[in-house]
């Protein structure tokens, strides 16, 4: 008597997973002439889809956002926090956030105006010419 765990029992699944688990002379399962029919049924009776009506821009957009907080959501962890953990999370979310946007629009202008000033003076030699935009 073979020891062989693979000793040809038929398979208990009803859809073989690969085709080297299918029993053996088992037929294809979807070469049987009502398989067939139906496909072919199906295949007929489709029709094009129809075109959706347009819908608001309002729930486009609120679908948009709660898409992109649900991205936030799963990324960041935030589903698994507690409500108190939430609040307390998207409050330096939000402070860091602000922090950026004060940055990029009140920092940015002296910073550019410094640089112009210098790029002048690096090639003029003289900031005499600036109207007193630069401070000397």
């Amino acid at each position: 008597m073979s020891s062989d765990y693979h000793d040809h029992r038929p398979s208990l699944e009803p859809f073989p997973l690969f085709i080297d688990s299918a029993p053996p002379n088992s037929e294809n399962y979807f070469s049987s002439p009502i398989a067939m029919a139906a496909i072919q049924l199906l295949a007929s009776s489709s029709t094009p889809p129809k075109s959706k009506p347009r819908s608001l821009t309002a729930a486009k957009v609120s679908n948009y956002l709660r898409l992109r907080y649900h991205q936030y959501e799963v990324t960041f962890g935030v589903y698994m926090m507690t409500p108190a953990e939430k609040c307390v999370f998207n409050l330096v979310v939000l402070g860091a956030f602000t922090a950026i946007l004060y940055a990029v629009f009140f920092g940015t202008e002296p910073f550019v105006v410094n640089a112009v000033c210098r790029l002048i003076y690096y090639i003029t030699g003289s900031l005499s010419n600036t109207g007193g935009r630069c401070p000397q």
